[in-house]
């Protein structure tokens, strides 16, 4: 479910933060929803286990997770992307089509770039 870019700019952390945000939208994960174990998890993206724990903490003092000890980590039933997620994912946008703008990057160049990302055209 969880695949890590090791060439990616954003740090690891963040991709596996950013990816539960988004299973949690897609419904892959549900509120009160048992998360794998930070062990588990490291285990199988092969990565340090510090690198998920902060994933993880990051993740909690969101509010988007809770962590019931001894038993792990759920989903937050009071977790609301609808807000705070979207609004900054938006400026976040923004600010990269500015600079793309700067740099010459055309509408229709973003356009195409934002149909692939959602699936609505093939790659090239």
């Amino acid at each position: 479910m969880i695949s890590i870019d090791l060439h990616s700019r954003m740090p690891v952390y963040e991709q596996i933060e950013e990816q539960f945000i988004w299973l949690i939208n897609s419904g892959v994960y549900k509120p009160d929803d048992k998360l794998p174990s930070i062990r588990v998890l490291a285990s199988e993206l092969s990565l340090n286990v510090n690198t998920v724990k902060r994933a993880f903490q990051e993740l909690e003092a969101k509010g988007v997770i809770y962590s019931h000890p001894g038993k792990g980590m759920f989903v937050s039933p009071f977790f609301d992307s609808n807000d705070n997620y979207k609004k900054e994912a938006l400026e976040n946008l923004n600010q990269a089509i500015r600079s793309a703008r700067a740099k010459g990057v055309s509408k229709n160049d973003i356009t195409n770039a934002v149909e692939e990302i959602y699936g609505l055209k093939k790659v090239k």
